[in-house]
């Protein structure tokens, strides 16, 4: 699947430069002060950003960090509307970052283009609505009941099929999608921020442009031991690296000039996608499955029966293990299991004959065959119930993020 599309007089996708955001706060309360602005200020700095290559300014008047103190909308009106007017000739599309359609409203009223919308429309059932009427793009983050509350690839997912339903059904379709990076709740510790950046090419089953906004958050200060966000320039632009090469279409940051060069060689490492075209046919090679669930969305895209999608998913991901210092009958079960179930397994030369006694082997298949020969290692001779659970711990390790970033 590639993604492509127009939003805002902008080409984004995958054979698209990534885009840069500049982020400008009008609120006090917000965690990073060196992104604070007002009066005068907000546009002098918006204009610095354009200068340094920013593609969109983002401008937000209320702070979403998590324990801050919450102001009225009324507040939230007040503090965007001056800032806003100025902005909004400057020459590049103006996104407001809102749960509220009453600012929504306004601010699209006035000529804002897009709306950045941290809880995915689920704050404000009006603002899909606000949305729709006025025909702009959207930026839609992984939140379930709070604005990034998502901790695990299978939430962000469902959290912004969800969304994304929601905008469809009001007949938004310009959407940009957020997976939600940073300790909006006290448990998405920075194991979780840093699974969603390695594993940010799994979003690609969605077919929507990918947002990140990473800069100077607290998960990369607790991993730095950096208490204070003007301290962690490094540490964001390290993190933006990798999500940029894992597939991020816009980036968020506070940092344009140190950002916008890492950002083209990060895409340039990256490469383009795989694809082979003759007439109307074309193939596409898809390498952004890691697991089963991951391939449920894309399934359905394609309106695969969910009989069909619970079949299949276990057949889309495949893995290959090397098992050490098994003896030679058990490796011979073992390819024995798993040619029987399709896959196969590499062994040395000698263990039918056994000149070995012990060997290391490699087991290969798909995470179906895989499971299904750990349930059948278990009731077997030998040490092959120990190996079927090692297996076992294998696979559920891959998915455990405290053990993957300990």
């Amino acid at each position: 699947m590639m993604i492509f599309d127009e939003i805002a007089g902008m080409m984004i996708g995958d054979s698209c430069p990534t885009k840069i955001m500049g982020v400008i706060n009008l609120s006090g309360e917000s965690f990073y002060k060196g992104s604070v602005a007002s009066g005068d200020e907000v546009v002098e700095r918006a204009s610095i950003m354009i200068e340094e290559g920013a593609d969109i300014i983002d401008v937000g008047a209320r702070s979403t960090a998590p324990g801050v103190r919450q102001i009225s909308v009324q507040d939230e009106r007040e503090r965007l509307i001056p800032a806003l007017k100025g902005v909004l000739e400057l020459g590049v599309p103006i996104s407001v970052d809102t749960q509220y359609s009453e600012i929504a409203e306004v601010a699209l009223d006035m000529g804002a283009w897009i709306i950045n919308d941290v809880s995915g429309l689920k704050t404000d059932p009006k603002m899909a609505d606000t949305i729709s009427d006025f025909n702009v793009p959207v930026i839609l983050m992984a939140s379930k009941v709070k604005p990034g509350d998502c901790l695990t690839f299978p939430e962000i997912v469902s959290s912004l099929v969800d969304s994304i339903a929601l905008a469809d059904g009001k007949g938004i379709s310009k959407i940009i999608i957020d997976p939600g990076i940073g300790r909006w709740v006290e448990e998405k510790t920075y194991e979780y921020n840093l699974d969603i950046i390695n594993g940010l090419e799994r979003l690609r089953v969605l077919g929507k442009p990918i947002l990140v906004a990473i800069s100077r958050k607290s998960f990369i200060g607790d991993i730095l031991g950096v208490p204070e966000p003007c301290d962690r320039l490094a540490g964001t632009l390290a993190c933006t690296a990798i999500a940029v090469y894992k597939g991020a279409h816009i980036v968020r940051t506070h940092d344009i000039k140190e950002t916008r060069d890492l950002i083209r060689t990060a895409r340039a490492t990256r490469g383009g996608k795989i694809v082979a075209e003759k007439g109307d046919y074309r193939v596409i090679n898809i390498d952004y499955l890691k697991s089963p669930e991951d391939s449920v969305e894309l399934m359905r895209s394609l309106d695969v029966t969910e009989m069909g999608i619970k079949i299949m998913s276990g057949k889309t991901v495949s893995r290959v293990i090397l098992i050490k210092n098994v003896t030679a009958p058990e490796a011979l079960i073992i390819k024995q299991e798993m040619l029987a179930r399709g896959g196969d397994a590499a062994i040395p030369m000698g263990t039918m004959s056994g000149e070995i006694k012990r060997v290391d082997i490699i087991i290969m298949g798909t995470i179906l065959q895989i499971n299904e020969l750990i349930k059948k290692l278990k009731m077997q001779s030998f040490n092959l119930p120990v190996i079927s659970s090692l297996i076992r711990d294998v696979l559920e390790k891959e998915r455990d993020v405290k053990y993957l970033y300990r």
